[in-house]
């Protein structure tokens, strides 16, 4: 009744420009799910995956196959070298000058993609409205792409806002710099005046699927993109890296990003060891992972955001398509796209503790309020500094890890190694003495 009252309140006001987003894991049917929904609604799709902006490469960065698009056009997609960093800035503006150009036409704008920390840029909450030219050291800042360089800097300017990120989250790190540096204000001052709105009347679908069903059907996809000639493409890559001279450091930034290229280097360039199947074998381990990370960053930073405004689909069945995700989907947005009353729940039967306790059971500190810093001396982190991690039950998580318990368990060796060598040294030297 209270949802109901609330909807009839906000169609009372003038309507602003609605927008559709689709998130969820890799290989869940965003794409698919876009295409049907664009149909429906008559829509466009915005790509909003850090992907599928770069030029060609389309089976491993997954771009859907223009002949199943049924001449549903797509933006912000296939049109970055792959000599250039993508960055959210540049997202921003063209996924909003896309938005407008949709909406000048009549159509609804449906933004897709995995990259969900694009998303920030539908709320009213972010900050960035140039008002002054970067100085040259500013600029290097910036552009070094070194962690230690950039935390160390935005610690200097605005302490409290570097105490809510992890030294080695460069691209945040590096956004609130880019902030202080264009606007002259803190950003964890212009952050706490600020009031948290969608800029668009805007609808979210989260697309989720069971782990269990879907990693089965990620490995699978996996092999059919071998099959269907993702090895040409990791090819055509590593020819373009070797001709530039690249090393493994510059995997962390662009294209270079993508899944399959990092996995099949060894292998590409002849290391002992290496093998195809290896190769294979660590692609479908890294989109495992991929996809847990974005369902935590789904959970954790944006349901926070818009939880009135997003309603989860079941596509952990796929033979239940239709009826879990298109049908559901189509309710949900005819009613949204026609200013009515959502009739359908914010999650279906089955999924009810996909977002159940959401703000208190996490261990995100930006739910749980918790920005505290632990540095653990044992433990290092891929730049070999002690690992930090932030929040009081991050810090538990990782004392309670394998990883740290098999630290100390091998310090502990270590000392005891060492405590038996000097005392190993004491006898020989004291059965010399006697023998003297």
């Amino acid at each position: 009744m209270l949802r109901w009252i609330s909807q009839k309140l906000t169609m009372s006001v003038i309507p602003r420009p609605k927008v559709i987003v689709i998130a969820g894991t890799t290989g869940v049917g965003k794409s698919q799910l876009s295409i049907q929904l664009a149909s429906r609604v008559s829509g466009e799709v915005i790509n909003s995956d850090s992907m599928q902006v770069y030029k060609d490469i389309p089976i491993i960065t997954n771009k859907h196959p223009i002949e199943e698009r049924h001449n549903v056009a797509h933006h912000v997609m296939n049109h970055v070298s792959w000599d250039e960093e993508y960055f959210l800035h540049r997202f921003e503006k063209e996924c909003l000058d896309a938005i407008e150009d949709i909406h000048s036409r009549g159509k609804i704008p449906i933004i897709v993609g995995g990259t969900h920390y694009y998303l920030q840029i539908l709320l009213e909450k972010r900050i960035g409205k140039k008002t002054r030219i970067l100085l040259p050291e500013e600029q290097a800042i910036l552009d070094s792409n070194a962690p230690h360089k950039l935390y160390s800097k935005l610690r200097e300017v605005d302490p409290d806002i570097a105490s809510r990120y992890h030294p080695n989250d460069t691209r945040r790190v590096r956004r609130m710099l880019e902030i202080y540096f264009t606007t002259g204000q803190k950003p964890s001052q212009a952050f706490s005046e600020q009031k948290q709105t969608l800029v668009f009347d805007t609808l979210f679908l989260w697309i989720y699927s069971s782990p269990e069903a879907l990693e089965e059907r990620l490995d699978k996809r996996v092999d059919a993109m071998m099959e269907s000639g993702a090895l040409n493409e990791i090819q055509q890559l590593h020819e373009y890296y070797d001709s530039r001279n690249f090393s493994i450091e510059n995997c962390e930034n662009g294209v270079w990003q993508v899944i399959g290229f990092k996995e099949f280097l060894p292998w590409l360039e002849n290391a002992d060891g290496a093998s195809f199947e290896d190769s294979v074998d660590r692609m479908k381990v890294r989109t495992r992972q991929y996809a847990k990370k974005q369902v935590k960053w789904i959970k954790k930073m944006l349901l926070p955001d818009v939880k009135s405004h997003l309603y989860a689909l079941d596509a952990t069945d796929l033979n239940h398509w239709d009826e879990k995700v298109s049908q559901r989907a189509f309710s949900i947005a005819d009613d949204f796209v026609s200013s009515q009353p959502i009739k359908e729940n914010y999650v279906p039967p089955g999924l009810e503790d996909l977002v159940k306790g959401n703000a208190t059971e996490s261990n995100s500190p930006k739910t749980a309020g918790d920005w505290s810093r632990q540095q653990c001396d044992i433990c290092r982190d891929k730049d070999n500094n002690p690992l930090v991690a932030i929040g009081e039950k991050s810090w538990n998580i990782h004392l309670k890890s394998r990883r740290h318990r098999s630290n100390i368990s091998r310090i502990k060796k270590r000392e005891n190694l060492e405590h038996w060598k000097k005392k190993k040294a004491q006898e020989i030297c004291a059965e010399e003495k006697e023998a003297a």
